[in-house]
């Protein structure tokens, strides 16, 4: 496939994607702005999705099939960013420093564990093979304790590394969780706002990044792992499916 053809095929994964992420289960397109045949066909081979005129719609319950066919064709055929590499690199040094607050050792053991397991067999995270952004600072968060991982193609998650486990109160642990997976909402949701224009991150060097999909995730002891929503966890598991996805 020439990078004309993969360019083209890219802004229409950012529109099916874009449906997901906002719960929609319909696209509508412009009449002089419809997607190609061939683009329908890579998603389609379960004949998920119908089509009426202009209007592409599917069932709720059918929307892993799609993702898991786009996924799969994401991996096999896209190259991955030449940026994202040395960006990994980068990032992956601020990992090294200890922290200076006991109570946060924990939570960087966990993180460092996860980082340094991505591209191998026992990664937690098969697929996301890459540190984009450490100790990412929310608007109005009261810590930096995001991780952004992504396999290389435009696939993006935001993750929350948090100690819930070891709180003894059965409440207290569920009140907790729950605040987790709240936190990864609005964490997930300024990322993807950040990058709504055109659906690309801006690097400070000016380098722009594809952001096909993000997804939330939260890492608890044992690597239990908490989504934001459904979508979510559809998009982490059609990366399970296959662990010969690493590359």
């Amino acid at each position: 496939m020439n990078n004309e053809n993969e360019n083209l095929y890219k802004e229409w994964f950012k529109r099916l994607f874009h449906a997901f992420h906002n719960d929609e289960t319909a696209i509508e397109f412009q009449a002089d702005d419809l997607p190609p045949n061939e683009f329908l066909e890579i998603i389609n081979k379960s004949e998920t999705i119908k089509v009426i005129s202009n209007v592409w719609y599917w069932f709720k319950e059918d929307e892993y099939k799609i993702i898991n066919q786009a996924i799969d064709y994401i991996v096999k055929t896209y190259h991955i960013d030449d940026k994202i590499k040395s960006k990994d690199f980068d990032e992956r040094k601020k990992l090294e420093m200890y922290p200076d607050e006991k109570d946060k050792v924990e939570e960087w053991e966990m993180q460092k564990k996860i980082i340094d397991d991505l591209g191998k067999s026992e990664s937690i995270f098969p697929g996301f093979c890459y540190l984009f952004k450490y100790e990412r600072v929310p608007i109005g968060s009261d810590g930096e304790d995001d991780l952004i991982i992504t396999d290389g193609r435009g696939i993006f998650a935001v993750m929350k590394i948090k100690m819930i486990l070891n709180v003894p109160n059965k409440n207290d642990r569920k009140r907790k969780l729950s605040y987790v997976v709240y936190q990864i909402g609005l964490s997930k949701r300024e990322f993807f706002e950040f990058v709504k224009e055109n659906q690309t991150y801006k690097d400070k060097d000016d380098h722009s990044f594809d952001v096909i999909a993000v997804i939330g995730v939260g890492v608890t002891e044992k690597n239990k792992k908490k989504f934001f929503g459904t979508f979510d966890e559809q998009v982490c598991e059609a990366f399970n499916r296959d662990t010969k996805r690493i590359p």
